[in-house]
């Protein structure tokens, strides 16, 4: 799984990593964080189609999503398993992922993600990244659930696969993390094809490095650059 990430890059830096055309109002809140955890508000990467009104095309913005997928059937945001994974194998069958495989799938940008071994002495943090510091952009998925004032919440679930390699034996899950190049195919409006945007996150992972890192992460209260120091 991916339950714990950190995501310190400015509004700006995320715009010229990710070729953005706009940020959305609500990003200008957005600090920094070494421990994002589940329920955050956290950054996501869409695109749109505009309409003709406003010249047509696909606009690429960054806005604000709540962690943890909120189905549109959903009580209330709180009750209920807190949906922060959607599994790669199964996205396209499971109801609350399905119909956002088809037409709301996102980025969401991070520097490095956290994973817990299990130990005889404790589990051990360690923080996992790119080795050149690239940032990381997980294939994610986003939906809206219409509040009880009539207003709507954005949320989003970060796509998980099988761990392979070293980082197998930290942690049999990872977050899918596109290459740059599939960015473009991962958000086109215009893809409504399930088989084919599944497709799209089969391809394996860059190679990652994983370091050890300090127990505090653990406690999401804990976010100072700190976090991400290999000891």
């Amino acid at each position: 799984m991916c339950g714990r990430y950190a995501s310190f890059m400015a509004s700006n830096d995320i715009q010229l990593a990710f070729d953005l055309d706009s940020l959305g109002e609500e990003t200008e809140g957005l600090a920094p964080s070494w421990n994002v955890a589940p329920t955050h508000n956290i950054a996501i990467i869409v695109e749109r189609l505009l309409d003709s009104d406003a010249g047509g095309g696909i606009s690429r913005e960054l806005h604000v999503a709540r962690w943890g997928l909120v189905p549109p059937w959903a009580k209330e945001p709180a009750r209920g398993p807190q949906l922060i994974n959607a599994r790669m194998e199964t996205v396209a069958e499971k109801r609350a992922f399905a119909p956002s495989l088809k037409k709301r799938r996102c980025i969401i940008p991070a520097n490095g993600y956290f994973e817990w071994q299990a130990a005889a002495d404790g589990k051990i943090p360690y923080y996992i990244h790119l080795p050149d510091g690239r940032p990381l952009g997980f294939a994610g998925l986003y939906g809206w659930w219409k509040k009880p004032d009539g207003s709507w919440l954005l949320s989003a679930t970060i796509i998980t696969r099988a761990a392979e390699g070293p980082l197998s034996q930290i942690h049999d899950r990872a977050p899918v993390v596109l290459w740059s190049e599939d960015n473009d195919s991962w958000l086109d409006p215009h893809l409504t094809d399930p088989a084919t945007a599944r497709a799209i996150i089969e391809r394996p992972n860059e190679e990652l490095v994983a370091e050890i890192v300090g127990k505090s992460v653990g406690n999401p209260r804990h976010n100072t650059p700190e976090n991400i120091v290999a000891l």
